[in-house]
């Protein structure tokens, strides 16, 4: 398989995506100026303008694998999660393990021995 051909293929359909949402734009601005007299139309267009922007951020993740926006926050914190079953990450809290006594909390200072001293596992 040519590689050269299927990047431009690829490069084409991105083109053809950004021009299609570039008169979609266009259209809904025309047609809400057209409608709306000035200052309503430009804070109805501006509010109408961020809410595609959202939806098409939204469909483009999904695409991607991501999971959407939200799928997107949660995998953005890496510290306390892990892969769990599927696509989906699982919360963990940190355990803390006394050195003085061997006891596990999840506490800076052990609640048994109230040593200050613990590991991280």
């Amino acid at each position: 398989m040519d590689l050269s051909r299927f990047d431009k293929s690829n490069e084409n359909q991105i083109k053809n995506n950004y021009l299609t949402w570039l008169f979609v734009y266009m259209g809904i601005a025309l047609t809400l100026s057209l409608i709306l007299p000035f200052p309503i139309s430009l804070g109805v267009l501006l509010l109408l303008l961020f809410l595609l922007n959202i939806v098409r951020t939204e469909i483009a993740l999904r695409k991607a694998g991501i999971g959407g926006i939200k799928g997107l926050y949660k995998s953005s914190s890496s510290l306390g999660f892990h892969r769990g079953i599927g696509n989906g990450l699982v919360y963990t809290p940190l355990k803390f393990y006394c050195m003085n006594c061997g006891h596990e909390h999840r506490k800076t200072a052990c609640p048994k021995c109230g040593s200050k001293a613990v590991r991280v596992g």
